[in-house]
């Protein structure tokens, strides 16, 4: 008997944070010729992945994202109040997300997320060498891995690493540790 299809796809840049470590929004830096909160979706769309992102009222203004903005609904929980808002939409997909101060991550490591999805997997990471922990704001969400995101925030967990850590995990070796590496701070 074949395997059931794949839930559809859709992408989530993670934007919405104060940027307070940067000391400015760290999504409209500019590192390859376009600010990140534009590459990160553009890195979507080539997946095949629509993009949304999840951001304050300021930043979907300026950036004109109409319906394509998603604010926290629990807003004071950081990048998880930004996951929580998204998976709270519903439906029977699955969420591509991307934190916006990735500027090393390229099409082909959110490629390889897609290529090792499968029916038996909740979600789908890499395992950063440097940290020997997972990346969960680099991730690919099923819908048991947002359902169980759901109900662990609820009972007042806001770490997406921990929550993550107990899905159903497939973890990647990346390509290089240099993809992993975030710009929180300059």
């Amino acid at each position: 008997m074949a395997d059931p299809p794949l839930p559809a796809l859709q992408g989530l840049v993670l934007t919405g944070g104060t940027s307070s470590r940067m000391g400015r929004d760290k999504a409209a830096l500019v590192y390859h010729d376009a600010p990140q909160w534009r590459v990160a979706a553009e890195q979507l769309r080539a997946c095949g992945a629509d993009p949304f992102w999840s951001c304050s009222a300021a930043q979907a203004a300026d950036w004109q994202l109409g319906e394509r903005a998603i604010f926290d609904v629990v807003p004071g929980h950081g990048p998880a109040s930004g996951l929580h808002a998204a998976f709270s939409l519903g439906g029977n997909t699955a969420w591509l997300v991307i934190g916006c101060d990735y500027p090393w991550l390229e099409v082909q490591d959110l490629q390889r997320l897609l290529t090792a999805r499968a029916p038996s997997i909740d979600a789908v990471t890499y395992l950063n060498p440097a940290t020997d922990d997972i990346e969960p704001l680099i991730a690919l969400w099923e819908p048991a891995a947002q359902r169980h995101f759901l109900r662990a925030f609820a009972n007042g967990e806001d770490s997406a690493r921990r929550i993550l850590r107990s899905c159903a995990l497939q973890r990647l070796t990346p390509r290089s540790s240099h993809v992993l590496e975030n710009r929180n701070a300059e």
